[in-house]
């Protein structure tokens, strides 16, 4: 480290060792001769780091998102339309999103790449653009810091701090990655347009343009952009007047209004759940406790940042409590708050670079820190990814403060950087191993968040079945209900009660007395009773029938088990209108099979067929049965449905109008109209067959819920 220089002097240095000269002059090339080999190096360092994240399989939300969607099979005019004009979730009601782009880079690697649901080039894909940022980074730290050491050093400690793994190693982070790349490169334009004048003043412009849209069009949280270039402006405007950035400013904000009018009129139409209480309690709570709760995060935050040693891939309830002033984390984060303002108003003018890197931390955080309005989570790692770079810059600003009055610190820089350095490298490799599969990510989860009740519902969901195993699974199960039980119905969910039911069945099929099997047979009834009650609640708050499919596939399950048809089929029926579910369809398609109801059967295999055309198992057992209704008909061609029979084409048609009726239930229009364009597109179903129908009536005869009039 060097010792104290004077002001001017310093910010000469940022201005001739950062400032990137004109492509193709000489000093291009000493400038990329000089910094190429650090980035190179840096990229070297994060590739060891994360080289044992390309094993790691389609966890997590990976396999709804790459799984899937339809719309990244084949790089199509049809596709690319549907990825511009619809929502993230292609039809799901989780969430209004709109991230083309990142949707788009999906398509390259399973269509253009020909990567398919093959994890390890989405992998590839996704530490090349962490590798980008790694050296826009790198810039930035030049341009602020002004200093190489400083910036190698910034750049190396964000790019192996392993709280970034879940942008990294997990696939559907990409988002996160590509808003970055827009907002950092998006930064540094702004920068050099405004020191530039003429055609590079334009083309600098050009490309700050280019970035922002690639920041907004990525992720919700790429309006970021502005924040920053206001920050740098404000503290760094020494330089040209501000009406020279404002054309800066024109540039970033005209794709984010293009994009916020682009998405208004994609999600018009989607009618999005409410965020679930269990996913986010802030939503359920009052004013100042959702505030306070929502500070006391942010210094969850700066813990992981400092000291990353338990990180999970989830905080769902009850893993973060609700807090109010009596909370003594409250009153710690709000203390770590107010004393980064404070250090932030004293450095503005000694050290500008500190004021920004305070500023850009709490900018960044802004859109997903649950303080303006609730987001989806109360909390996620990913949400980091950009506030990082704020604490790396801060962390070797301190560096060079203690070096500047301690001798020892400054001799021993280069060496404490080293230790730094593998330290994180080493925990982010070990943290990547999490990621392998669903079984290891959420066996780590249930370690590091124990309150979550999801980390023990999905560990017991993707455990394995074996007999060895089931033990475990019902722990985690038993677990998850302990959190939630607690919770009314209203502000509750019915997944972990589907599970926990499952695994007390396969308890009930172990035993060989009847009357123990119909013991366990009955306990799994009564959970599932509460899921039922917590469906129903649900239901009341959408305003239309809501359904968890693996509740009423249980339900079906259980009865039959039980000798118990026609609660069975009634159960299952139900649950095949309210929940789009192909299991429950060929649940249901077996059971009429076994009815003797073969035309029924038929109709119902196609319907699950039309919700899931993947599952290759069910066009097998349609075979099967066209076979047994139809030997010696046309029903059957090569193995496969002959669509050209006269047969088939009726039971398609049926198919398609029942699945229509079902998506048009649960407000998924565009699932409707697709299967009723295809259904009368290609198979010429008659359009009456694509009528509304009336409500959805409930299981044991009771009529479902009525829409609340101008929902």
């Amino acid at each position: 480290m060097r010792g104290t220089e004077p002001k001017k002097k310093r910010q000469k240095i940022v201005e001739t060792r950062a400032r990137p000269a004109a492509a193709g002059s000489p000093a291009a090339h000493t400038f990329l001769r000089r910094h190429a080999a650090r980035i190179l190096a840096i990229w070297a360092l994060a590739l060891i780091a994360y080289s044992n994240s390309f094993q790691s399989g389609l966890v997590f939300d990976n396999a709804a998102v790459i799984g899937q969607d339809i719309r990244i099979r084949e790089a199509t005019a049809s596709n690319l339309r549907l990825i511009l004009t619809q929502d993230y979730w292609f039809g799901r009601t989780d969430a209004k999103l709109y991230r083309p782009i990142t949707t788009l880079s999906f398509l390259f690697n399973y269509a253009v790449l020909g990567s398919g649901p093959n994890a390890t080039t989405y992998h590839w894909v996704n530490f090349a653009l962490h590798a980008i940022n790694i050296a826009l980074v790198y810039l930035l730290g030049l341009w602020l810091l002004g200093e190489v050491p400083l910036a190698f050093a910034a750049a190396a400690i964000w790019a192996l701090h392993p709280v970034l793994t879940e942008s990294v190693t997990n696939i559907v982070g990409r988002s996160d990655l590509l808003a970055a790349c827009g907002i950092l490169a998006g930064l540094l334009c702004h920068i050099q347009a405004a020191a530039a004048a003429g055609r590079r003043r334009t083309a600098w412009l050009a490309a700050l343009a280019l970035a922002a849209s690639v920041a907004i069009f990525s992720k919700e949280s790429g309006v970021v952009l502005l924040a920053p270039m206001a920050i740098y402006d404000f503290l760094f405007r020494s330089g040209p007047a501000w009406r020279a950035r404002i054309a800066g400013y024109f540039a970033a904000g005209l794709p984010i209004a293009i994009f916020l009018a682009i998405r208004a009129r994609v999600l018009a139409s989607i009618v999005a759940d409410p965020i679930a209480f269990t996913d986010n309690p802030l939503v359920a709570a009052d004013f100042w406790t959702a505030r306070l709760t929502a500070i006391k995060v942010l210094a969850e935050y700066i813990g992981l940042l400092a000291w990353p040693l338990r990180l999970s891939a989830d905080y769902s309830y009850n893993q973060v409590p609700l807090s109010g002033w009596g909370d003594w984390k409250v009153l710690v984060s709000l203390a770590v708050c107010i004393g980064a303002a404070i250090v932030a108003v004293v450095c503005w003018r000694r050290a500008k670079p500190v004021c920004f890197f305070i500023a850009l931390f709490f900018a960044a955080l802004a859109p997903t820190a649950n303080l303006l309005f609730p987001i989806g989570t109360i909390m996620a790692e990913r949400f980091l990814y950009l506030p990082a770079i704020a604490a790396a810059g801060c962390a070797v600003l301190a560096w060079r403060w203690a070096g500047r009055r301690w001798t020892r610190v400054e001799s021993m820089g280069r060496v404490l950087l080293v230790l730094i350095c593998a330290a994180l490298a080493i925990r982010t490799w070990a943290r990547n191993s999490d990621w392998i599969d669903n079984a290891s990510l959420w066996s780590n989860t249930v370690e590091t968040a124990p309150n979550s009740y999801k980390a023990h519902y999905n560990l017991s969901f993707f455990t394995n079945d074996a007999r060895q195993n089931s033990e475990a699974a019902m722990r985690e199960a038993d677990r998850s209900l302990a959190i939630l039980n607690q919770l009314p119905d209203e502000r509750n969910v019915a997944g972990p009660y589907a599970n926990a039911a499952y695994r007390i069945q396969l308890e009930g099929d172990a035993q060989t007395a009847p009357d123990q099997k119909a013991a366990w047979y009955q306990k799994a009834l009564d959970v599932l009773e509460r899921g039922r009650r917590i469906d129903q609640a649900r239901s009341r708050l959408l305003g239309r029938a809501f359904g968890t499919s693996g509740l009423y596939l249980e339900f079906g399950r259980i009865y039959e088990r039980m000798s118990r048809p026609r609660e069975a089929l009634e159960m299952l029926e139900y649950g095949r209108r309210v929940a789009q579910s192909d299991e429950i369809c060929a649940e249901l398609a077996n059971l009429y099979q076994r009815n003797g109801e073969l035309e029924r059967a038929a109709v119902t295999y196609m319907e699950a067929l039309a919700l899931n055309p993947d599952r290759t198992a069910i066009a097998s057992q349609l075979v099967e049965l066209y076979r047994r209704m139809d030997p010696r008909g046309c029903s059957v061609v090569n193995g496969a449905p002959n669509l050209d029979c006269p047969a088939v084409r009726q039971h398609v048609c049926a198919a398609a109008g029942n699945v229509v009726q079902m998506y048009r239930d649960a407000h998924a229009e565009l699932k409707a109209d697709n299967v009723q364009s295809q259904a009368t597109r290609n198979f010429g179903c008659p359009a009456e067959l694509f009528r509304p129908v009336g409500r959805t009536p409930g299981p044991h005869g009771s009529p479902g819920p009525v829409p609340s009039p101008g929902r």
